[in-house]
């Protein structure tokens, strides 16, 4: 939980910032905002990171297992837009979950996020409620904690098929991302981010101290479900 680097780009020189208004200015009137900290107040559709949320559902909710495979057709015809995996005309192949993130297969994922939706009883609202529960597991309805102005990711809020590879309106923060993959390398841990970790007087004096503390633990997968997910991240 501890937060070891933040960067943020177009960069600016902070030694020279307050030397002069002429380097403020400068600065602060680029048209690419070097002031605007685009770790913390950024919001970015997450794209493919997102699938870990999604598997983290279909695991948690009975509608994969770690062995289940599914067979990515490269079109997905169960919705009307018809959305295409990545890697078409070529696919994946027959894929079990592990796979499909080492392939970051979107179709595995459409299919993942049809099911939570009901499949034969499908319901837009119902999988979007399992993607928005799965996504809050892991802290990203919510800010960091860490003691910066932060902004809020948004959970997609319909279209759960294409919100389970990361697309409809999610929309994310870089901050937010960081912690909910460290909560999905440590099998379920979610901290509270800090920066800092003390404030001392001139003489050295602790008067405050900060740290990390654990937000909430995600306890719905077992030992194999994980590593599952493990595997896949490390393919």
């Amino acid at each position: 939980g501890g937060v070891l680097a933040l960067a943020s780009y177009p960069t600016f020189d902070l030694s020279t910032l307050y030397s002069n208004q002429a380097n403020y200015d400068a600065v602060s009137e680029d048209p690419l905002k070097p002031l605007y900290n685009r770790a913390i107040l950024g919001t970015y559709s997450p794209g493919s990171t997102f699938k870990m949320v999604t598997a983290t559902a279909g695991l948690a909710e009975g509608v994969i297992t770690t062995t289940s495979t599914i067979q990515d057709r490269g079109i997905y015809e169960n919705v009307s837009n018809h959305p295409r995996c990545w890697a078409y005309p070529r696919t994946h192949g027959v894929i079990n979950v592990s796979q499909a993130i080492r392939d970051s297969c979107n179709y595995f994922f459409y299919e993942v996020g049809f099911r939570l939706a009901g499949s034969g009883n499908y319901s837009d609202a119902a999988g979007i409620e399992k993607i928005q529960k799965y996504a809050a597991m892991y802290g990203l309805t919510e800010k960091t904690g860490i003691e910066l102005v932060e902004n809020t990711s948004q959970i997609a809020t319909e279209y759960p098929v294409m919100a389970a590879i990361g697309q409809s309106d999610n929309n994310l923060t870089t901050i937010g991302l960081a912690r909910y993959v460290t909560a999905v390398a440590n099998s379920g841990t979610v901290y509270n981010l800090s920066l800092l970790n003390k404030v001392t007087d001139k003489d050295g004096n602790v008067l405050e101290t900060f740290g990390s503390s654990v937000k909430n633990q995600i306890d719905v997968l077992d030992a194999s479900e994980w590593s599952a997910i493990h595997s896949g991240m490390r393919m």
